[in-house]
């Protein structure tokens, strides 16, 4: 994982898949056997947003592909 700080002041993890996986499923053991837990249960949202986000932008970007080779 590498950890960036863009100018607005804010900070972006930048990770591998394979690194994403891995921590999207700890965070999921976690927030079962812990579901109070305020904090895990937004980073597990913020995860779950990430990922869908990546998934649109990637669908998106391979429509636009098809097209142009339309």
């Amino acid at each position: 994982m590498q950890i960036m700080h863009i100018p607005g002041g804010d900070v972006v993890a930048v990770m591998e898949a394979k690194e994403v996986v891995l921590a999207e499923v700890a965070l999921m053991r976690y927030v079962g056997g812990n579901p109070d837990s305020n904090l895990a249960v937004r980073m597990m949202q913020a995860f779950v947003t990430a990922n869908e986000e990546a998934e649109r932008r990637a669908k998106e970007a391979g429509e636009g592909g098809e097209a142009a080779s339309a």
